[in-house]
């Protein structure tokens, strides 16, 4: 792989990385990625993510192999460039070193690179590249002794759980790939000698980048579970194939343990949540201002440098007012944090979690007429999003007179009710409630209702009901990729893998203009 030593800079997108990488709590675990939760600082000892060109790497909780959250690199032909996940860890001079993680890519004829290597860089040479992985004309190839050795054809959208016992002394890997679901292993290798065929080449690094020198892919695909131990039981426990994936479900159950029944501010998934698109990300670049969004991200500053240019300086003002707003909302301080959200919205005008986020403070304050005028605006564009239904229970909840909320239930208060409804475990009275609306409705409200059929059925362990509602549902639906990923949820929990990819596969295709 080429060098990416002139590359000091931290990225952009390290800052909107919603994941964990820490040491497990044995010594034998150097470093884990779960990308789910919480917000790390880029380091030299922890992760770097470089994204100079047009392509980007960001969170999906889209596509992934096992909890909310996977990460998707994206490569763009002709940038001069590529994107890059780049992962440390101390530097082992000896002994065996034990690689895990899971790959998923939407179209295999089109370039990837993987790679362990050492203090020399992603060099074919003694300390440099020591283990590399890539894809050749739809196969996935494994470097030996600098030559490409074709693994198997891979298939879009199917994750492949990957696990490496790279030996240091001997210059020799064991490699072994499963196809998710399935215990036989696709590839399986034993004693092949290391990329530079070179006994004692060290690694302290790992990469996992687009094309190789051609800047010529424009690959897609997505990365999750990445594990480095030296200790091949502490990786391999935590990651059982097929993966634990965080359904639909889980979110709404994870959200009822830990909030209280009343309005708080919605997590950040993505740096889209934030109004950072394409145009925002390429002024923070130019500005170099990426580390400093992670700093401000993960509570480490407030501070803008005035010299920063105008562009860069609206944008980080407005995580800022965002940040402050989501503290004094956890604090019960609604009116302060209802003018920081506003504040955050007048600065970043096209950032949805900043226009929610004022709607839990104004329903924390009781002003419900401006709730649900905001609401109306809001509910169509988050539809799908697995947050939505925590949103509308919690503001649901927050009127304290459901008998009310009932009488007067339409639109966005009718689904109110009824996820408030089931927040507080009253399934059969959900239901009731969803198939009086049901009979009562126009054709495109009735796909939204037997939607919320099947997540009354979905949440209660009725996976099969679920299925059967989400699937009569799609004939009418506004917005199908809502129930195309639940279906894929519910195919998932019903050990139906090819369905559930099937459906995988149309969300993309949907959210891609396919």
């Amino acid at each position: 792989m080429a060098t990416v030593a002139r590359r000091i800079q931290v990225g952009l997108v390290t800052a909107s990385l919603i994941f964990v990488a820490t040491a497990a709590a044995q010594a034998a675990a150097l470093v884990r990625y779960s990308f789910d939760d919480g917000v790390l600082e880029a380091g030299p000892d922890t992760f770097s993510v470089f994204q100079f060109g047009q392509g980007t790497v960001t969170v999906s909780a889209l596509n992934r192999f096992s909890g909310y959250r996977s990460v998707e690199l994206r490569d763009i032909p002709g940038d001069h460039s590529f994107p890059e996940l780049q992962g440390y860890f101390p530097l082992r001079k000896n002994g065996k070193l034990y690689l895990h993680f899971a790959i998923m890519t939407t179209d295999p004829a089109e370039e990837l690179n993987i790679a362990l290597a050492g203090p020399q860089w992603f060099k074919l040479k003694k300390h440099g590249t020591g283990f590399w992985l890539k894809t050749a004309d739809g196969y996935l190839t494994a470097i030996s002794d600098s030559m490409p050795k074709k693994l198997f054809a891979m298939r879009p959208f199917v994750w492949y759980v990957t696990d490496v016992t790279y030996d240091i002394d001997a210059g020799v890997y064991d490699l072994t790939i499963r196809q998710e679901g399935f215990e036989t292993p696709v590839a399986q290798v034993i004693a092949q000698p290391n990329a530079p065929n070179q006994p004692g080449s060290q690694v302290d690094k790992f990469s996992f980048i687009g094309d190789h020198e051609t800047d010529a892919s424009k690959v897609v695909y997505y990365v999750d579970d990445v594990l480095v131990g030296v200790d091949e039981a502490i990786v391999h426990q935590p990651f059982v194939a097929p993966g634990r994936r965080k359904l639909f479900i889980d979110y709404w159950n994870d959200a009822q343990r830990t909030r209280a029944a009343h309005p708080s501010p919605l997590p950040m998934t993505s740096l889209a949540d934030l109004g950072i698109g394409p145009a925002e990300t390429a002024a923070l670049r130019e500005d170099r201002a990426g580390e400093l969004l992670g700093q401000i991200l993960s509570g480490k500053t407030a501070e803008v440098p005035a010299a920063l240019g105008s562009r860069s300086q609206t944008i980080l003002q407005s995580v800022i007012a965002w940040r402050a707003g989501a503290e004094d909302l956890r604090s019960d301080e609604a009116e302060s944090a209802l003018r920081h959200f506003e504040r955050a919205s007048q600065l970043s005008p096209s950032a949805p979690l900043f226009k929610m986020d004022a709607v839990m403070a104004l329903a924390h304050l009781a002003r419900w007429e401006e709730v649900d005028r905001r609401l109306a605006a809001i509910v169509p564009l988050w539809r799908g999003d697995p947050r939505l239904p925590t949103a509308l229970a919690m503001i649901g909840l927050a009127r304290g007179d459901l008998g009310a909320l009932e009488r007067e239930a339409n639109g966005p208060l009718a689904e109110q009710y009824f996820l408030a409804l089931l927040w507080k475990g009253e399934a059969t009275r959900a239901e009731q409630f969803a198939g009086n609306m049901l009979a009562n409705a126009a054709a495109p409200a009735q796909a939204i209702w037997r939607e919320r059929l099947g997540d009354s059925a979905f949440l209660t362990g009725n996976t099969e009901r679920a299925r059967g509602l989400y699937e009569a549902s799609l004939a009418e639906h506004p917005q199908p990729a809502s129930v195309w990923l639940k279906l894929s949820d519910v195919y998932f929990k019903l050990g139906d893998l090819e369905r559930e990819r099937a459906f995988r596969e149309r969300i993309y295709g949907g959210l891609r203009g396919r």
